[in-house]
């Protein structure tokens, strides 16, 4: 047979959007490889996307199925499309008839990226008048404070970073993240370029940098604050940059001056002369570039730490230098109307928005009114992936809850269902990507047809809203159609005029994205003044010190930070069902200092429990001084199965919302770390988080 190749795109919740070359023989993946032609992918992607076909062709979910045992046990039979539709429909019926159809919430976010699958079930939520979600779970903590200080997620065109000669990746790992960016990154240091990593554990990209700084977790501001009073006392700050573009002033130089290296060295857990160094390299660079990664703004404090580490980027006039400047995100460059997918015009009223971070709270122990009683869940694995699982699972496991899964494989979620419906994946089904790390608009066209009887998003969402008797046009065409409808709203050419085979060039003119002339801000300038929405932020650049470790837990001296870093054979909770991801955590490894290990009598291999007020779970312990004293981690994100009591780290995690506009602080946590078979271990009183609403859209990339 004749082996075809096809142009698609990575759907996963990465940055890259990576442009694939896909080849297939016999309806089979034979190989997957990032295209060399395109400008941003430039032929490289992660080894997880590579290995793609373990996915594809390995265990599915292939047919529609309905419980047949005790909610949880796993136990399923096979029913037809047909049935299945009809037994949702009737239950979402008498759902919407006991309790008002708000008792209904469809939830979702990133397992896929594209612009029509992704959020298409919001238009059956349109018209139906189910809850609606506000999409907190990743976005919201870092684009605050991006937006602070510059407005709008754009900045450079992050292939320009080949041509900086100091990289600073900012609480990024991006050679298991972003590994594209790096392809970008190798570019710079081949022509002499520096590379500076801030994480506060040795990740693979700290090991490949030339200086690690390693923060205490939480503690970006101080750094950040302290380097710019460096600056200034030093004579290093670009001021006539700071007099044309910011809103700085001599009251907010007193203030940065007045934080000294001691100050910022207790903190941080840096020594005074690191900082003092990266502040003057930083300064003196003729173009230096900082990525700034959403790893480092999972903190309560997190909005202020990326607000303050963006200032670095005016107060050395950065974005004046070609190949230099500061990027959060690009996703604003997209000027994309979702309209067609979305249908906001099907709404009679604007229903309720629940906050999918809480969603352990608002199924368990903080109830809203009417109660949720029918859970729809498309592209998500909630019962892993949201914080506080323990009230997550015991929502889940509510006999009078109608869950439903649109799913690939068998999740956590999925077990937990009464329905489950099975999904394609990218290489199945046609969609449009826009990025939020790089600027091109991308379309995949699916290369092979559904296993099973698995169905798109685009296709479920109508076949339900038609069981449930809704008739409106959009209910019905094909998703190449309405990918088509989009581009038309959005004033972006239709595919058959694309000039580039598979991608438009969305990048702002330069001008634009280095801020030549003005800021995307009311007034034109970058703000070192913050003006939160919220009053308990601090008005200036500081460190705000409201996380775990501030806050003490219960009274306990004895706790240490704990974290939740990305997995090299991960994507989230995506491949965790495979045996590249599930080798790793066999047993689930806690790193942990010797120095807190020798403290805790606890050795190389010693079984461990991590507790604190939200969970409890068994660990293996890795002693090791790639973590600085006072930490520990482990990389996520494994399903449940791999832990003793069946639920994975995020049962650690809290529920609360960080301020100012929600998400959830997944690596701000307090843990107990003992041997399991300590008597003196720590018990901890249950905490009770309650939800907050918001009358918001949901956040988007």
């Amino acid at each position: 047979m004749t082996e075809r190749h096809h142009h698609l795109v990575c759907p996963l919740d990465c940055p890259g959007a990576c442009a694939l070359e896909v080849a297939v023989e016999q309806e089979k993946i034979k190989t997957i490889r990032g295209r060399r032609d395109h400008p941003f992918t430039q032929g490289v992607i992660c080894g997880k996307v590579a290995r793609y076909r373990d996915l594809q062709e390995g265990e599915r979910i292939l047919f529609p199925m309905v419980r047949s045992g005790p909610k949880g046990s796993g136990q399923f039979r096979r029913v037809g499309w047909e049935e299945s539709l009809h037994r949702v429909a009737e239950q979402f019926q008498g759902i919407m008839d006991r309790h008002t159809p708000e008792a209904i919430w469809p939830f979702y976010y990133g397992g896929t990226m594209g612009l029509v699958q992704r959020g298409a079930v919001d238009r059956l939520t349109h018209r139906a008048g189910f809850s609606r979600m506000l999409g907190t779970i990743c976005y919201p903590i870092g684009f605050a404070g991006w937006r602070a200080g510059v407005g709008r997620a754009i900045g450079p065109d992050p292939a320009d970073v080949a041509e900086s000669d100091l990289v600073v990746l900012w609480g990024m790992d991006a050679v298991v993240t972003h590994v594209t960016l790096m392809g970008h990154v190798k570019k710079a240091t081949k022509k002499g370029g520096r590379l500076v990593v801030v994480d506060p554990y040795v990740s693979r990209t700290a090991r490949m940098a030339h200086d690690h700084v390693q923060p205490r977790p939480g503690t970006d501001g101080a750094l950040a604050v302290a380097m710019m009073g460096v600056m200034l006392r030093e004579g290093l700050a670009n001021i006539d940059y700071l007099a044309r573009r910011t809103d700085f002033d001599p009251t907010m130089a007193e203030h940065l001056q007045s934080k000294s290296l001691e100050w910022a060295a207790e903190i941080t857990g840096i020594d005074g002369t690191v900082i003092q160094t990266f502040a003057r390299r930083l300064a003196q660079a003729k173009a230096p570039f900082i990525r700034i990664g959403l790893g480092m703004s999972r903190q309560n404090n997190g909005a202020v730490n990326v607000h303050a580490v963006s200032c670095l980027a005016a107060m050395t006039g950065a974005w004046d230098k070609p190949g230099g400047g500061a990027l959060f995100a690009t996703g604003d460059a997209f000027h994309i109307q979702g309209e067609p997918v979305r249908q906001t015009v099907l709404m009679t009223r604007p229903s309720r928005i629940l906050d999918m971070c809480h969603l352990g709270p608002l199924l368990s122990d903080a109830p809203p009114s009417p109660p949720i009683k029918g859970l729809l869940v498309f592209n998500a694995n909630p019962a892993t992936s949201c914080p506080d699982l323990n009230r997550v699972h015991r929502g889940l496991m509510r006999e009078d809850l109608f869950t439903v899964v649109h799913e690939q494989v068998m999740t956590d979620t999925a077990k937990l269902a009464d329905v489950i419906w099975p999904a394609t994946t990218f290489l199945e089904q046609d969609d449009l990507f826009k990025s939020y790390g790089q600027y091109t608009l991308q379309i995949g066209m699916g290369c092979l047809p559904p296993r099973g009887e698995a169905r798109c998003n685009h296709d479920v969402v109508n076949a339900l809203a038609q069981a449930m008797g809704f008739s409106e046009p959009a209910f019905s065409g094909s998703s190449l159609e309405r990918i088509e409808q989009v581009l038309a709203a959005s004033n972006y050419p239709p595919l058959a005029e694309w000039s580039k085979p598979g991608w438009l060039d969305c990048r702002p003119p330069r001008s634009e994205r280095q801020f030549e002339e003005q800021f995307p801000t009311q007034d034109g300038r970058f703000h070192f003044y913050p003006h939160w929405s919220d009053p308990a932020m601090p008005s200036m650049p500081d460190h705000w010190p409201v996380n775990a470790r501030d806050r003490g837990q219960q009274g306990r001296t004895d706790t240490l930070d704990f974290m939740t870093p990305p997995s090299v054979e991960t994507l989230n909770t995506t491949f965790s069902h495979l045996p590249t991801a599930t080798r790793i955590w066999q047993p689930p490894r806690l790193w942990i200092h010797p120095e807190d290990a020798r403290a805790r009598a606890i050795e190389e291999g010693d079984e461990v429990i991590v507790a604190n007020e939200r969970g409890r779970l068994r660990m293996c312990a890795t002693l090791t001084e790639s973590v600085r004293p006072g930490l520990t981690l482990c990389h996520g994100l494994p399903k449940g199965a791999i832990f003793a009591d069946g639920l994975s780290l995020n049962s650690l995690t809290a529920a609360n919302s960080v301020a100012p506009d929600g998400g959830a602080a997944f690596h701000d946590n307090r843990v107990a770390v003992t041997r399991f078979d300590d008597v003196s271990a720590p018990v901890f009183e249950p905490s009770v988080a309650h939800s907050s609403g918001s009358e918001n859209e949901s956040q988007d990339p």
